[in-house]
């Protein structure tokens, strides 16, 4: 009886976990995509619109400079933002992030090993 118990338990802890959605999405004006996490995502309306994102939100997006003489555009990393809530604007770009935010400005992109 106490294992049937007990099995019981661990299958609602499992069954109960709610795990995170992951949407890649472009603003309009960029060349790349950004992802997009939460527990919830909603788009409202159709593409260009808002994208609302609820839970453990993580946005990325890839960082890319123009560099020397020529002005050669470099992606070399990425902008992460963390928060607990926050709206993408896919028109704009713009990130609307409410609760507990961080930014990590630019994280360097891992070198390849030659």
């Amino acid at each position: 009886m106490r294992h049937a118990v007990l099995v019981f338990l661990c299958f609602s802890c499992v069954a109960g976990a709610q795990e995170q959605k992951h949407m890649m999405t472009s603003a309009v004006n960029a060349d790349w995509p950004t992802t997009l996490t939460a527990f919830e995502i909603e788009r409202v309306g159709q593409y260009p619109s808002a994208v609302q994102l609820k839970g453990s939100v993580e946005i990325k997006s890839k960082v890319c400079l123009r560099v020397g003489k020529r002005g050669e555009l470099q992606c070399d990393g990425e902008m992460i933002l963390r928060a607990d809530e926050a709206t993408f604007h896919e028109d704009t770009g713009q990130i609307e992030a409410r609760g507990a935010v961080t930014v990590i400005p630019l994280r360097h992109a891992p070198k390849a090993r030659e």
